[in-house]
């Protein structure tokens, strides 16, 4: 005897969640490209890394209710101390003038040299 088959239907549960994601990752980068344009800042050329994080803010967009950096820990006890790390957050200015880049790879400078 064959073991059943998964059978997804459209609409299902995982659709939703999925669709969901879907909308609020291009929400993230729609209000990031904006945002980028008042910068001298641009994404990273590596699409592969800003679709990463952008995935990353909208899964946390989705859990806390704010665009908190992934590679920030977030304070689930004093949210106060979060306002900090909503993207693009208070330490991207100073990482992309030591470095060319931010800290999680989101935002690059007109210093950026890939490696």
């Amino acid at each position: 005897m064959e073991p059943k088959k998964a059978v997804s239907s459209p609409g299902g549960t995982g659709d939703k969640k999925e669709d969901r994601l879907d909308r609020v990752q291009q929400g993230v980068r729609q209000r990031l490209e904006k945002w980028l344009k008042n910068t001298p800042y641009r994404f990273n050329p590596d699409t592969s890394t800003v679709d990463t994080i952008i995935k990353g803010l909208a899964l946390r967009k989705l859990k806390y209710g704010e665009e908190y950096c992934p590679c920030r820990v977030v304070n689930n006890e004093d949210k106060g101390k979060n306002k900090g790390i909503i993207c693009p957050c208070i330490y991207h200015e100073e990482e992309i003038a030591q470095g060319g880049i931010c800290f999680c790879g989101l935002f690059v400078g007109t210093n950026y040299k890939p490696e």
